[in-house]
């Protein structure tokens, strides 16, 4: 990722309120800046965490199903059911 790609991002993240400096320093001669994640990034983490769970679960549950009928179902041949 490109210096101007991250520092946009965190600018944008910054500006929503979901991620905070945490600290600046200078190391030298250049500031280093610091993030952590706000109260409210870490609140959206946690509920996008278990919207990703509840998507994982339902394609499993899905693909189970999917391998059992595929099992059940009868295989075509050579052109033959």
């Amino acid at each position: 990722m490109r210096p101007g790609t991250l520092y946009g991002a965190l600018d944008r993240l910054v500006e929503a309120g979901m991620v905070e400096v945490h600290r600046e320093e200078i190391v030298d001669g250049r500031l280093h800046r610091y993030y952590r994640l706000s109260p409210a990034g870490d609140t959206v983490v946690v509920e996008e965490t278990a919207r990703l769970r509840r998507n994982v679960e339902a394609a499993a549950t899905r693909l189970r199903g999917r391998s059992r009928s595929t099992r059940l179902a009868p295989q075509a041949v050579g052109g033959i059911a």
